[in-house]
């Protein structure tokens, strides 16, 4: 993940790695790992595409991330829009139990329990920032916090979290399948790897592209 140098795909362009790092470094008895599903930016659509049609993808790397920073519980925040998404998601959650990708003893590997819950938003633009998302995961209103401490130490109910965007945490499997020299191919020297671009608005085929890649058509 390090040598991938994927960095979050939400907007802010954090390393992924070193926020990783950081909330495994912290010592605490609990950590969360939670996935910003808030997608509230006008005329934006690729995080419901990848829910929708991969949720594998971000489901395998919620439990890739858990397992690298320590922790026994994800949450995905979903934009409150998306609610109609809930059902099918919450089945291919439970397919994940089923077949022991989520749960106790993941795999057979002794201690690994991880298991994912979904939370949905209200609708509030700012629960896209992640300290106000964690302020609305806690049942308090959806505002910024100041900042230090940051969340990879004291983030949702006081414990280390990490959040990560919809799209960083469906690069993870590929990379973890394919290496970190196959991710960086892609992009540019200082921003690698794939990136997916919403086109909507006046023009004649609305979808998202992935780059490098080809436009791909969905309704929005």
């Amino acid at each position: 993940m390090k040598y991938s140098a994927l960095k979050g795909r939400g907007g802010a362009g954090f390393p992924t790695s070193t926020k990783w790092m950081l909330t495994a470094a912290s010592i605490a008895d609990k950590k969360y790992l939670v996935c910003n599903a808030d997608e509230g930016e006008p005329g934006t659509f690729k995080d419901r595409v990848l829910l929708t049609e991969y949720p594998h993808l971000v489901f395998d790397g919620m439990v890739i991330g858990g397992y690298t920073i320590g922790a026994r519980t994800g949450i995905v925040y979903l934009r409150g829009e998306y609610e109609y998404m809930l059902e099918g998601l919450e089945t291919y959650l439970m397919k994940m139990r089923e077949e022991n990708l989520l749960g106790k003893n993941i795999l057979g590997k002794a201690g690994f329990n991880f298991d994912i819950s979904i939370r949905l938003g209200a609708g509030a633009y700012v629960c896209g920032e992640e300290t106000a998302l964690i302020e609305s995961l806690q049942g308090d209103r959806g505002e910024p916090r100041n900042r230090p401490p940051y969340p990879v130490n004291t983030g949702y109910m006081g414990y280390p979290t990490s959040v990560n965007n919809v799209e960083t945490l469906s690069s993870v499997p590929h990379i973890v399948m394919k290496g970190g020299e196959w991710f960086r191919q892609f992009g540019t020297e200082k921003s690698t790897g794939s990136k997916l671009f919403s086109v909507s608005g006046d023009c004649n085929k609305p979808g998202f592209m992935n780059s490098p890649g080809e436009l791909r058509l969905a309704s929005y």
